[in-house]
């Protein structure tokens, strides 16, 4: 016992003075009485596994803080709390995660990226069976020029053409993309479109009666121009014989003009049309070949490989670029049909383009605006530039459209499309020769353009790609060639661009489903990527928090605890006893 005091008052000179000390007491030493004072040190803890976190008590340095309120502290290295150790693994884990998923959700779109991955138009994919048969019906609206006063002129009357704009006729359009056919991530198919008349929406009735071009004689008489002769002279008589359509102008039908009517020249060059594979319609009609089965065989990506290449045109009829102009960027095909388009490609800056069977290329549209519809929804706004049927004087990247081998151009504001017509001098412009050179109208009376009705834009999902509404508007017209042998064209100067009708397809009401579809896109999906970005940072925050202040406090605990208590009390004759309160 005097040995344990002689330890302990070394203990107690030591801590006083600030000195380093060693583990000098026994781990049998439980009670050691001091000298003189009446008091004792009673050691609450021998039994090493009885002290939570421990286990290594003893085996390294330790260090005393000295005695104060009559409290002394021996250090046996760090704890080994096994719970400690378990909440630091479990915190920094979190921490982890929540970094990178902060990463994920605030620098990338990825439930919007996965749901455009989705809208690859994979084989029995619900994407797939909107693609096949859109629950969109845009309407057709069909105004035709007429020439009420072509006798009058025809006799001397009249110095200028009148032109009356009839119309609108209006149409709903059913399409349906039949004969499909997989090829890898490439799909190739025909559109079935189906019209249906609209009177309640139409101005005027299917059999007003309107004075319009004779189209199939103002093409063959154009094609006869190139022939020797006696080319001519045989072609005359043949169509002085059989035609029964011999006049300028012919009184018909909207609805027979529009989907078909009986024409003896038709009829006679069917055989030359179906040798070289032009004929996919029975009677003429300005629109005949655009009801039904189209011929043309289209060839897109479905994107599933590519996201970036979804419903762009990759083969036309098995091409994979036209043969019509004079140079490669303008016989280029890789372009949306309007519908879709690659979400990769809705930069404000860049340029989308859009494939125009009818005009046998692509044309452009620039970004304007930001545009907002039902539901707050917000859309990009594309608009088809003025300078797509500029001449190459105002415009020079338009060369390549004009005749290849005399680099002859038709007038500003009109473009040839003859070979997307089956060889009939036809030309496009925008209504009314809208932004066309003056010299178009001046044939005419009654053309008035109006800017902001015959423009034609896109209005297309930020993220989605969809086109949710637009405006497309053109105008077919025929150019007049004449010889001397066709005395009923002699009325008519030469070169003259005739006004046909112009067509203004349109998108005004969108599908519930489609409508639903659009709305989840743009809210759902971002409610939902916001609650995960704020999760993810909210997460972040507190565990980092809770990592640093766990760290940052963390002591290290006591192995021995030695309690300075009066000899004569009850806590004494307890240990004295031998009954020692274990910790």
């Amino acid at each position: 016992m005097e040995q344990g005091i002689d330890k302990t008052s070394r203990l107690l000179a030591m801590e006083q003075s600030g000195e380093k000390t060693s583990p000098l007491m026994a781990k049998d030493e439980r009670v050691v009485v001091l000298p003189g004072n009446g008091k004792i040190l009673i050691r609450e803890d021998t039994i090493l596994t009885n002290l939570h976190g421990c286990a290594g008590c003893g085996r390294a340095q330790f260090t005393c803080s000295g005695i104060k309120n009559q409290w002394s502290v021996l250090c046996w290295g760090q704890q080994t709390d096994r719970r400690y150790y378990c909440l630091i693994t479990v915190l920094s884990a979190t921490f982890v995660l929540s970094l990178l998923g902060t990463i994920f959700f605030c620098f990338t779109d990825t439930i919007n990226d996965a749901i455009i991955s989705n809208m690859a138009i994979r084989n029995n994919s619900i994407a797939y069976s909107m693609w096949r048969r859109p629950t969109v019906k845009p309407l057709m609206k069909v105004h035709l020029f007429n020439y009420s006063n072509w006798q009058r002129v025809r006799d001397g009357l009249d110095k200028k053409l009148h032109l009356d704009d009839v119309g609108p006729y209006v149409y709903s359009q059913q399409l349906e993309r039949v004969n499909i056919k997989f090829e890898g991530d490439l799909l190739t198919y025909q559109e079935r479109n189906n019209f249906q008349f609209l009177p309640e929406k139409s101005t005027g009735a299917h059999f007003d009666q309107v004075f319009v071009p004779n189209l199939p004689l103002l093409g063959v008489v154009a094609k006869s121009v190139s022939l020797q002769y006696f080319g001519q002279i045989a072609l005359k008589t043949t169509l002085s014989t059989f035609a029964n359509h011999k006049d300028a102008f012919l009184k018909l039908p909207v609805q027979r003009f529009l989907w078909g009517y009986d024409d003896s020249i038709i009829d006679l060059a069917k055989p030359v049309l179906s040798l070289q594979g032009q004929l996919n319609f029975d009677k003429f009609g300005l629109l005949v070949t655009k009801n039904g089965t189209v011929s043309d065989r289209l060839t897109i990506n479905t994107g599933e490989n590519d996201k970036d290449k979804m419903n762009i045109l990759e083969k036309l009829n098995g091409d994979r670029q036209l043969k019509h102009w004079g140079s490669t960027e303008c016989n280029r095909i890789d372009a949306s049909d309007g519908t879709i388009f690659p979400p990769s490609m809705l930069d404000k800056k860049d340029t989308l383009h859009v494939f125009y069977a009818n005009l046998c290329r692509r044309l452009p549209f620039n970004y304007v605006k930001d545009v907002e519809i039902a539901d707050g929804i917000q859309l990009l706004r594309y608009r088809m530039p003025d300078t797509v049927f500029d001449d190459p004087a105002h415009f020079p990247p338009n060369q390549c459209y004009c005749e290849i081998d005399t680099g002859e151009c038709p007038p500003r504001g009109v473009i040839n499309v003859t070979a997307c017509a089956m060889g009939a001098p036809a030309l496009a412009s925008f209504p009314h020769f809208h932004l066309g050179d003056p010299s178009l109208r001046k044939p005419f009376t009654g053309l008035n353009p109006n800017p902001e009705l015959h423009e034609s834009y896109l209005d297309v999902h930020p993220t989605l790609g969809i086109s949710l509404s637009g405006k497309s508007s053109l105008q077919i017209n025929i150019q007049v060639r004449k010889t001397n042998l066709y005395p009923a064209l002699s009325f008519l100067e030469d070169g003259l661009i005739l006004p046909v009708a112009w067509i203004e397809m349109t998108v005004e009401e969108l599908p519930d489903s489609l409508r639903s579809l659009v709305y989840h896109g743009t809210y759902s999906t971002a409610a939902a990527q916001l609650g995960l970005t704020v999760f993810c940072v909210l997460t972040l925050v507190l565990s980092g928090l809770s990592l640093f202040i766990l760290l940052a406090t963390r002591r290290k605990k006591p192995c021995a605890t030695l309690k300075i208590v009066p000899a004569e009390t009850e806590l004494f004759r307890n240990y004295t006893d031998d009954k020692i309160n274990v910790n």
